[in-house]
This record gives C-alpha cells, structure tokens and sequence, in this order.
C-alpha cells in the first residue's frame, strides 16, 4: 500500500544527520536573510548609472505585502535544496542498492515509486513551512527593533498576501523536488543527479533565457521561479503555473513509466 511505502521513505528522510542539519540549515539561512533585510533597509547602495537608491525601504516593510515577498526570496535556495535532496534520495536507491531490497517487500513498483514521491514532495512542503514560520517570528522582532509597524500584515489583506505568496512557493518548490526525482532516477547516482540538476536550474537555463529571447516563458525552471514570484513582466502566474504543471505531470509520469519498467539487477 502506498501509506507504507511512504512511511518507509520517511524513515529515511527522519534520519538526524538530514532531518536536523537540513531543516536546521534552512531554519538559520531564513534568519540570516531576515535580518539582513531589516538591518539594510534604509541604507544606499550605488548603483549601475552612479546613482544611490534603496534596495528596500522601512515603509516597503510596514506594507501588507512585506512577508508575502519575503517568503518570495526564500524560493530559489528552497527550490535548489529541495532538487538536491530529491535527486540524490532517489538516485541512492539504485546506488547503495537498497531499491532491490525495498521491491521484494513492495513489488508493485508504482505503489512503490508513489509513495517516495509523496513523501518528498512532504519533507519539502515542510522545509518551505518551516522556513516561513522562522522567517515571519523574525521579522516581528526585527520590526519592532527597526521600528517598523506589523499592524499592516495580520490585516485581511496582509494575511491574504502572506497566504498566497506561502502557497505559491510550496507549489514552486514541490515542482523543483519533482524534476530531483527526474534526474534522480535518470542517473541513478546521487552525485551526477545533484550536479545535473543544479548545472541546468542555474547556469545553462540562465544562459538560455538571456541569450534566446522568450525562452523564460518555456523553461520549466524558468516558470517555476515565476511560480514562486506570483508571475512575471513576461508572464502571469496564472499561464506559469499551468505550463509548470504541465511540465511536471509529464516528467513524474514519464519517470513513474521507467521506474516501473528497468531492470534492477543490484
């Protein structure tokens, strides 16, 4: 059943040496960047044309639509760390050997493949969960350091916002997790799948992207960041969302097909 394949895969994920050093990790890069944000807000920076300007501002911060936006920035390390665990979880099956293991107490592969799945896609919701939580007690006490009122973010429109932008970083984050898996059961070895996956997220799609005019709007890494951002200049988050999707459903289940098919032999 797939309740038991994916209690199996948590009790993987559970382990200290991953549950505590990741979630511990994200925990403290959430407050890092929290508190690099208030303590910089107000400051200049020069700019390309000479210029001095903010990169943010206190009364930016007071506005319903703060939290929402740092929950934002979160997205990419989250989506890169989410790939990076996904792949190399799936690809250690094939290479410690455990996968053989697993089928014969689980031989119906799909049930099997299902339920790591789900459990990934999980321990990721939870990472963003854990991340927000952190980021959001942050900023209270930073904002109150600062001097910036919170009254605007527990208003209806500031929870809408915070809701929102909480559900469109988990939804950019499980697809992240869904293309670990990918790379993870193409390759099956932990370090190819973490270095492919991270070498096209970020250095051969932002290349593409700045070199071929409109590509954005087509990369499935492209569109997932504009998932989490709410949508773009160049695109809605309404069409990210859907053409992600699209993507993703085709990727898990062209994946679900080779894992049910391929031999394991070790």
């Amino acid at each position: 059943m797939i309740p038991a394949a994916f209690r199996s895969e948590w009790v993987k994920l559970r382990r200290p040496s991953l549950l505590l050093s990741l979630y511990g990790a994200i925990a403290g890069v959430a407050i890092l960047i929290t508190i690099l944000t208030f303590a910089l807000a107000g400051h200049h920076f020069r700019g390309g044309g000479g210029g001095r300007r903010a990169a943010v501002t206190l009364a930016q911060l007071a506005q319903p639509d703060a939290l929402g936006k740092a929950f934002s920035d979160f997205a990419s390390l989250l989506g890169i760390i989410s790939l990076a665990v996904a792949g190399a979880q799936m690809a250690s099956e094939y290479s410690v050997g455990t996968l053989r293991n697993l089928l014969i107490r689980q031989p119906r592969r799909l049930v099997l493949w299902t339920g790591k799945f789900i459990a990934v896609l999980t321990f990721s919701a939870l990472a963003v969960l854990l991340a927000c939580i952190v980021g959001t007690i942050t900023a209270v006490v930073m904002a109150h350091v600062r001097g910036v009122s919170t009254s605007a973010w527990t208003s209806s429109t500031g929870l809408t916002d915070s809701l929102k932008a909480f559900g469109e970083v988990t939804l950019a984050v499980c697809g992240y997790t869904t293309l670990g898996m990918v790379v993870g059961n193409l390759l099956r070895s932990p370090g190819a799948a973490i270095a492919v996956g991270l070498v096209y997220i970020l250095p051969f799609e932002l290349i593409l992207s700045a070199t071929v005019n409109g590509s954005d709007r087509w990369l499935p890494g492209q569109l997932l960041s504009a998932v989490s951002a709410g949508g773009t200049s160049d695109i809605s988050l309404h069409t990210a969302i859907i053409r992600a999707m699209a993507y993703m459903v085709v990727l898990a289940g062209g994946t679900a097909v080779l894992f049910v098919r391929r031999d394991v032999t070790a």
